[in-house]
């Protein structure tokens, strides 16, 4: 059955197109499987909160835009009467009544990994026409802020809770907030169910902003905007996710009593409560036919202060898609080790293709256990930190035919990778890390196989095409892989964080037929490789439209280089984990498809990703 909900109805509607219900919420009481909630356009202020979920992947309940109008859930309320206070302070005092119950100015950004860069920060936000403001440390010091009108982070706010109100002091400079539309985010949740196993769910073409969203570290429950809440099944498609106070899409962890504990009572380290988390999540149901195998595609998300989209085991076995996520956590308020634009661990059999992932502090970080992951053909640009982060994972993870041209392209403190077809244009950083036991898991499943360090290595590199800037640090020339024994090599390598007795176990790896332009420097064992050290590539992200392009005179050259297509046998297995390197499904894989989804004919191939030479690329929204 089709409901329908709509601003323009009147209470109380009865769902049906004539007489619309006028808040979601009534919609999601009478949903039932089958049945398809049509939105109309308007802001709806409310948590949207499913309380029963589809029973199938064919028998979903669908919550969807009505088609070509923009319905908009927000977190949010709208502050007014605005008082002058004092030279560019102004004072607002709203009932906490609009808050129902959890107060965002009143609870404090809090978690494991946390890092407040010394303020208090809530998980409060006051938005003035749409944007955020800055939070001040202070009363005082929002009173004594004297910056410039220009610069965004002058404009500043202050929030003073008492048991019925709240006020809101704020830094206007010149401004009359009462001739601007200024909100207060006042709900944790846009679309969020309180309860986990709310399965397959849809939710298509809405936008959702400013929720008061938490920290979501992998050791504690992960709060999105919207989330899917240790269910499965759920596609979250088309839809625009901004300005949500930490993450904008969780496929994260349910709740635990032991939360945050590593940062509550630190007896044992980060890693040892990790572990816990994950050995006592699979005892309440963590499996492939319980959790996970979501579908997250073509949304847009940016404005999130921590990630755009996270996840710790509840992504599993998922597939996010075509998504444009940008300005993620770069406004520097505060900061952590679970900020990126894609951030996951346990990304079991997830694959993660044809995202454009730009201007966040760092793109894609997968974290322990992405076992069976794919990344492929994603194009990462100006980001800050590093494009890719693959740490802790015993492999195999396949990475492929992406565009990574960001100054960093990859940090990898990992084993039992494939890299093969990419295109890099920053640094490479690679290293061991024998202080940590980490987890894998048995092939296409959550049972654990093992727990073990990563020595380093075992790595498949293959068919890329490296373009450097005449230093040491791109290509391989200044590359911790300079040092490991080569597959068909009995050389072994002894550093100063890796002794003798480590150094033997270090693990070998394969390197070829890559290519080297404009200094980058290839790996000191390698098979047919091609170094091209004076062709100055050059390349350009241009946005027309909302839209952005890559020109690039790479191909004025006339590269010919030609390589095996890569396939299952070529790969093998990662060592660790004793996996092979193949498809979700366990079929065979074959890299037969470059950047632009066009195929590689043959058993031969062009390297890097592009199977056909091109000037200019879209970079894939």
């Amino acid at each position: 059955m089709d409901y329908y909900v709509s601003k323009k109805g009147i209470a109380p509607g009865e769902g049906i197109l004539e007489k619309p219900f006028t808040t979601i919420g009534e919609a999601v009481k009478v949903a039932r499987p089958g049945d398809k909630i049509i939105i109309g356009e308007g802001i709806y202020r409310e948590w949207v909160n499913p309380i029963i979920g589809g029973s199938s992947d064919e028998d979903r309940i669908v919550y969807t835009n009505k088609q070509g109008e923009n319905p908009i859930i927000s977190g949010a309320e709208v502050v007014e009467n605005w008082e002058k206070a004092d030279n560019g302070i102004w004072k607002a005092t709203i009932s906490n009544d609009i808050f129902s119950g959890y107060n965002p100015f009143a609870d404090p950004i809090f978690g494991d990994w946390y890092d407040d860069l010394g303020q208090t920060h809530h998980t409060g936000e006051l938005y003035r026409d749409g944007q955020a403001m800055y939070e001040s440390a202070t009363l005082e010091a929002l009173m004594e802020d004297s910056q410039d009108a220009s610069d965004e982070k002058a404009y500043r706010w202050f929030a003073v809770v008492s048991e019925r109100e709240t006020e809101i002091w704020g830094r206007f400079m010149d401004m009359d907030p009462n001739e601007h539309m200024m909100e207060v985010n006042a709900r944790p949740y846009c679309f969020f169910p309180e309860s986990e196993g709310i399965n397959y769910i849809t939710v298509s073409g809405l936008t959702m902003e400013k929720a008061a969203t938490q920290w979501a570290p992998p050791t504690a429950f992960q709060s999105g905007a919207i989330g899917t809440h240790w269910s499965k099944g759920w596609i979250i498609e088309n839809c625009v996710i901004r300005d949500s106070k930490c993450s904008g899409i969780s496929v994260g962890k349910r709740h635990d009593v032991k939360d945050n504990i590593w940062s509550i009572n630190p007896e044992k380290d980060g890693t040892q409560t990790y572990t816990e988390t994950i050995f006592a999540n699979i005892k309440n149901g963590w499996s492939k036919e319980n959790i996970g195998s979501h579908i997250i595609r073509y949304n847009e998300i940016y404005n999130c202060g921590q990630t755009g989209i996270v996840g710790n085991m509840g992504g599993a076995f998922s597939k996010i898609t075509g998504n444009h996520i940008h300005d993620i956590n770069v406004r520097g308020e505060f900061t952590g080790a679970e900020v990126a634009g894609i951030k996951l661990h346990c990304a079991i059999d997830t694959i993660i293709d044809d995202n454009c992932i730009h201007n966040c502090y760092r793109g894609l970080w997968l974290d322990w256990e992405a076992q069976g992951a794919r990344v492929s053909k994603n194009a990462f640009l100006a980001n800050t930190v590093e494009d890719l982060f693959i740490e802790v994972c015993h492999g195999p993870c396949v990475v492929d035919n992406n565009l990574f041209l960001s100054k960093s392209s990859l940090l990898n403190v990992s084993q039992g990778s494939a890299f093969v077809h990419n295109l890099f244009a920053g640094k490479l950083s690679m290293f061991r890390e024998t202080n940590r036991f980490t987890l894998y898991h048995l092939p296409h499943d959550t049972s654990v196989g093992g727990v073990m360090i990563i020595y380093g290595g075992d790595d498949k590199v293959a068919n890329n095409i490296y373009i450097g800037d005449m230093s040491a640090e791109t290509g391989f020339g200044n590359c911790i892989y300079n040092g490991y024994k080569d597959m068909h090599s009995d050389s072994f390598m002894q550093t100063d964080d890796c002794p003798a007795e480590c150094a033997k176990k270090t693990l070998p790896v394969d390197i070829h037929d890559n290519v080297y332009f404009s200094g980058a420097r290839k790996y000191e064992n390698e098979k047919g490789a091609i170094e091209i050290p004076d062709f100055n590539v050059k390349f350009d992200v241009s946005e027309v439209d909302g839209k952005y392009y890559l020109t690039t005179n790479l191909f004025e050259y006339g590269l010919d280089k030609i390589a095996d297509l890569v396939t299952t046998d070529m790969l093998g297995k990662s060592f660790e984990s004793d996996a092979v390197y193949e498809n979700a499904d366990g079929t065979a894989l074959t890299i037969h498809e470059d950047y632009t989804g066009s195929p590689r004919n043959g058993s031969k191939t062009y390297a890097g990703p592009f199977a056909q030479p091109l000037d200019k690329v879209f970079l894939k929204k």
